[in-house]
């Protein structure tokens, strides 16, 4: 989600790079046995998989890192722009069954900062996927570059592994705008996902709206990737106001085995008559979200500029809107069908 105004939204993929698929041998004693980092090793006079530290896929199912199923029911937080409200409210959050916190930041946060907010959100018992915003609509394969560079600069990078048990990385938010095409963005990727291939998501082209560039080459990009661990997500706004495409993107990914979250996603308000012209049935989205096991995360907490104000979950930072009560305590809410994290 772009801060400022938008006419419009699409559907994105996140990359999350957990785990190799599970095969017959067993796991490695040591990591040191994996010099080339690709997730296999050499003990005992036979191969052995290098287990990881954090979240992991399994065909369409996104594993925590004690390896049990999680399904995140969440909400976007915008740190980077309301550092103090956002940090504050985490513990609102957790008490609301929220398992899981999309932390908006960008290249301008410290990496001091962010280690701090990683462990607000750990000590609250939920998990994290922390977004970088700065290449929102961009389709320059060099800013998508220096957000990836980034969450591989050495400072950056040591955070992430101190907390690597509870937090994914969304390399770039809603990087690649309409006239990114499928093919290009899956080639734009290739890169990044080599700088950091041990931690990260990405959304799909077009704000994130068009759900085929991880349909049509998901599975590209993860047979490149060496550790085979990519979770795609969709960006849910006027591009699916139409409920048959909802149902259709989890269905679609579900049948070809790709594991998805939908990273953001809004609602009808004002009979599309807002900013974004977004008519998405979100009670709907929230059933079949949990009819395919597919995680959610709405946007956003607070904050949001005038014209956006309507997908404020909270009021003033601690009440609810009618749109938190529906995200939060609705049939298939938050905080009726939230599980937390096996790791704690």
């Amino acid at each position: 989600m772009n801060q400022s105004i938008k006419q419009w939204l699409a559907a994105g993929a996140f990359l999350c790079l957990p785990v190799p698929y599970a095969l017959a041998a067993p796991y490695c004693a040591n990591a040191a046995s994996d010099p080339d980092g690709d997730g296999w090793g050499w003990e005992n006079n036979q191969s052995c998989i290098v287990a990881f530290k954090g979240f992991r896929v399994d065909g369409s199912v996104l594993k925590d890192a004690n390896g049990n199923a999680f399904v995140a029911r969440g909400v976007n937080n915008p740190h980077a722009w309301y550092d103090t409200q956002a940090f504050n409210v985490l513990g609102n959050l957790a008490a609301r069954r929220t398992n899981l916190i999309r932390v908006v930041w960008t290249m301008a946060g410290s990496a001091a900062r962010l280690d701090q907010v990683l462990a607000a959100i750990e000590a609250q018992k939920m998990v994290s996927i922390v977004e970088l915003h700065d290449g929102t609509g961009s389709n320059d394969a060099g800013v998508l570059q220096n957000m990836a560079n980034y969450w591989a600069r050495a400072d950056v990078a040591a955070v992430l592994k101190k907390h690597e048990r509870t937090t994914m990385i969304n390399i770039a938010n809603e990087w690649g705008d309409s006239a990114k095409t499928p093919w290009q963005w899956r080639e734009d990727y290739k890169r990044p996902i080599t700088t950091i291939r041990n931690a990260g998501l990405i959304d799909n082209p077009n704000y994130g709206g068009n759900p085929n560039g991880g349909l049509q080459y998901g599975w590209d990009l993860l047979n490149y990737d060496p550790r085979h661990n990519l979770l795609f997500s969709i960006h849910a706004y006027s591009t699916f106001n139409n409920a048959n495409d909802i149902y259709n993107a989890l269905y679609n990914y579900k049948n070809n085995n790709l594991p998805l979250l939908i990273g953001e996603f809004g609602y009808n308000y004002n009979n599309g008559n807002n900013n974004l012209g977004s008519q998405v049935d979100a009670p709907r989205l929230m059933q079949w979200a949990q009819q395919f096991g597919v995680g959610t995360v709405a946007w956003s907490t607070a904050g949001n500029d005038g014209p956006n104000a309507w997908l404020d979950l909270m009021t003033n930072w601690s009440g609810t809107t009618d749109w938190g009560n529906l995200v939060w305590y609705g049939q298939d809410g938050i905080y009726n069908t939230a599980r937390r994290a096996s790791v704690y």
